[in-house]
C-alpha cells in the first residue's frame, strides 16, 4: 500500500514538472450512480468533466446513462448514451456498449478489463473508436477498509485515424466509503499522437455510488 502511494505521489510530482506547452493537464472528477436493481438489472447515470489545472474552466463535459446487466461467469454487459460538450461548443453523442470482465490471478492480484465500442455522431461525421483496458491490483486492508491499488492501461483505437492513436496509464486507489460507494483517487497520463499536445496528465477522483 505505501509503494503505491509513493507511485501516486510520484507520478503527481512529475507532472506538474513537466512544461505546460508540451503537457495538457487536467483535474477529472467523475461521478457514477447506479439506480436499485431489478432482477439484477441497474440504470446508470453519469457526469464526467475535465476542466483545465491553470484556471478550473472546464474543458470537456460529459453526461450520460446507461443499462448494466447481472454478473455472469465474473461478466457482465452494459450500453450507454452519453453526450459531450466540447470547449468550442460542439455537441457528440456517444452509443456505447462494453463488456466488463474479471479474474483471479496468482497471489491473490486480479486483472479486470473493459472492452468497449465507441459509436460517435458529430455535425457532419460519424466514427468509432475501440478501447482496451486492462487493470490490475491487489486487494490490502487499512484500517477496517479493505481498499484496491491497482495499475491500469488503456489503448484506443479510432477509425477517425485508421490508427492506434492514443495510450493511457493510471495509477489509482480505490477505497470504500460506504456499503453502496466507493472512490478512486488516481492518476493518468496520455499519449495521443493526434491531439496536441500530445501527451496529457489528468489528476481526477471516481465517486460510485450504488443505490
Amino acid at each position: 500500500m505505501r509503494r503505491v502511494l509513493s507511485a501516486l505521489l510520484l507520478t503527481a510530482a512529475l507532472a506538474t514538472s513537466i512544461g505546460a506547452q508540451s503537457t495538457l493537464h487536467e483535474y477529472r472528477p467523475e461521478v457514477i450512480v447506479t439506480l436499485p436493481r431489478v432482477s439484477g438489472f441497474g440504470v446508470t447515470l453519469l457526469l464526467d468533466e475535465r476542466l483545465a489545472m491553470s484556471d478550473l474552466a472546464p474543458t470537456e463535459v460529459m453526461v450520460g446513462m446507461g443499462l448494466v446487466t447481472p454478473q455472469l461467469y465474473r461478466a457482465s454487459l452494459a450500453f450507454e448514451v452519453r453526450q459531450v460538450h466540447q470547449i468550442n461548443g460542439a455537441i457528440e453523442h456517444r452509443y456505447i456498449p462494453t463488456l466488463y470482465a474479471n479474474m483471479a490471478l496468482p497471489a491473490g492480484f486480479e486483472l479486470r478489463t473493459r472492452t468497449r465500442y465507441e459509436m460517435h455522431a458529430s455535425p457532419g461525421q460519424w466514427s468509432r473508436r475501440y478501447i482496451s483496458r486492462a487493470a490490475v491490483g491487489h486487494e490490502v486492508m487499512v484500517g477496517d477498509r479493505l481498499v484496491f491499488p491497482y495499475v491500469q492501461s488503456d489503448v484506443y483505437y479510432d477509425t477517425k485515424y485508421d490508427d492506434l492513436n492514443r495510450i493511457d496509464g493510471t495509477v489509482g486507489i480505490r477505497v470504500p466509503l460506504t456499503s453502496g460507494s466507493s472512490i478512486d483517487p488516481f492518476v493518468l497520463r496520455s499519449r495521443d499522437k493526434y491531439r496536441s499536445p500530445q501527451v496529457g496528465i489528468q489528476l481526477g477522483t471516481i465517486l460510485r455510488v450504488a443505490l
